[in-house]
Order: structure tokens, then sequence, then C-alpha cells
């Protein structure tokens, strides 16, 4: 047999060889196939075990609308009312440590803690109970003011929208320090010397008492509320807070020296709900204000 022949040979034995070692690839491709759809399906199985990964993922957009609250509601109704105090208010007094310290000691002002006029209360604060308001009311663009201003917090007291930001200035040619509470606790203690920058502060919630540790008479209380409708009463005892949505609501009014009373109210877009809080005098001091009157004269 020639060389020629041999290779020829060669090659046709070959490729049966390798035509014959194919073949048992061919039954194999279905179970690579099930393998493969076994690992696919098992895959969900996998991420199911793991407590929050794909879950997660798939509920956040659920969470997320849960969180976010609607629009606030435009409202044409108008909640009117009056604070009476049908009481022997405590009589207000220069207070004496006021004649011996310097810039105070200018000017003899009475103190503010209860100012009652012809049977009507002043600085009670009345708004619709937190939580109250359905919607996501923003906080105005406009800053709150407290002033310091003849050694006195200016105004004693108002409230302000979660996140507003406050200004705490000083109008005195004196340095005040302002320490703050909610509650028992500091939130900050800083002093503020005659022509200074105002202190620029937010809260999300609470009653936040302000103080002067040099002039331990000077108090002062900012309210924050989740939605805009409060306001405090007047020299006339009178308050109005407009633009609430129509609904039935929980009112409460809260003064520093007398504490909570509670209404109920409905609103409706065209006529005025009426409302009318009363105290005795005889109220026992809130816990956001204990002792203010302590030592001052």
């Amino acid at each position: 047999m020639y060389p020629r022949d041999l290779v020829s040979l060669s090659a046709v034995s070959l490729a049966a060889l390798t035509l014959g070692v194919g073949c048992p690839d061919e039954p194999s491709r279905p179970a690579g196939g099930a393998a493969a759809t076994t690992a696919t399906a098992a895959a969900p199985t996998a991420s199911a075990a793991k407590p929050s990964a794909e879950p997660a993922a798939s509920q956040a957009p659920h969470v997320s609308g849960q969180a976010a609250a609607p629009a606030a509601p435009e409202g044409k109704g108008t909640i009117k009312g009056v604070v009476k105090f049908t009481g022997k208010p405590v009589e207000m007094k220069v207070p004496t440590a006021r004649k011996d310290a310097p810039v105070c000691q200018d000017k003899d002002i009475v103190y503010n803690a209860v100012v009652v006029n012809d049977g009507k209360l002043r600085d009670t604060f009345v708004r619709i109970a937190v939580g109250g308001v359905p919607g996501n009311w923003k906080a105005p663009d406009a800053h709150a003011v407290v002033d310091q201003k003849d050694c006195m917090y200016e105004p004693r007291i108002q409230g302000v929208v979660s996140d507003q930001q406050v200004d705490i200035k000083n109008s005195d040619r004196t340095l005040h320090n302002v320490h703050t509470y909610k509650g028992s606790e500091t939130l900050f203690n800083q002093a503020q010397p005659r022509g200074a920058e105002p202190l620029t502060k937010t809260w999300k919630d609470g009653i936040i008492k302000l103080t002067c540790d040099i002039h331990p008479w000077m108090r002062g209380f900012v309210v924050v509320t989740d939605h805009p409708f409060f306001a405090v009463s007047g020299d006339d005892g009178a308050f109005t807070i407009e633009k609430v949505p129509a609904g039935k609501y929980k009112l409460e009014a809260w003064h520093p020296r007398y504490g909570l009373k509670t209404a109920e109210v409905s609103v409706a877009d065209d006529r005025p709900a009426q409302v009318t809080f009363s105290y005795a005098g005889t109220e026992p001091e809130p816990a956001e204000n204990k002792d203010e009157l302590k030592g001052l004269w």
C-alpha cells in the first residue's frame, strides 16, 4: 500500500471516530436544558430566602406611596372664637431682678405671664390638633421672628409650621443667652451679644420654651405644628383661624400658665364656626412651663 493510500485511510478513520464520539452528545442536550431550567427556577427561591433583597425593591414604590401625604387641600372655612377667664387672675408685677439689671432697669415693665382684659385671656395658643388635618403642609418660606426687646421675648407666644425657620434676634443693648427647652430637655444654650446676627433654628414638633439665664424672668414660647391652622388670642381674647378645609376637628387651646383645653368643632365653607374656651384660673401649671412665677417678686 502506498503512503498516499495510508493517509487517506487515516483520514477516513479519524472522521469516523469523530462522528462516533459526537453522537452521544446529542442526547445530552435535553439534560443540559433541564439543568438550566432548574437553575433558573431556583433563582427566585434563592432570592426569597434573602430577608429583604428582592421583595424590598419590588415593594419600595408601594411603601413610598403610603408614606407620602396627599397634597394639602385648599380650604374656605373659618374658625372664630374667644378665650374667657372667669376667675381671679394672678397679679402681675415688675420682676424684682429687673431693677438691678443694666439696661433692663431702664424700663419698669410689668410681667406678662397672665394678661386678662374684661374677662378675656390674652396669649392663648389655639390650633387644630396635630395630625388632625390631612395633607402635606410645607413650611412657609417666610421666617418667623422672636425678638429680645426691653429684656422680654416678643412675641411671648407664637406658632410655626414644622421645619419653618425661626430667627431669634437681640434688639437690646445688652448680652442675652438664648436657652431653649423642649420639656425638661435643653435644645441649645447660646450667648447672643448686642448687635449679633440672628440665631436661625428649626424644629419638627413640640412646645419650645425660650429662657435667658442672665435675665431669669424672660420667657417665650414657639409651638410647632404639622399644619398652618393655628392662632393666638389677642388683647380681647379673640382668635381667628382661616382657610380651614371643611370637616370635623379637635381644637386645642394652650396657655403657658393654665394649660390645655379642648373642644370639638365642625367647619363648613359657607359660615364661620364659633368656639369659646374658658379658664377659671385654678388650672394646674402645664408640664411644659412649671414655676414660671416662682421667685420673680
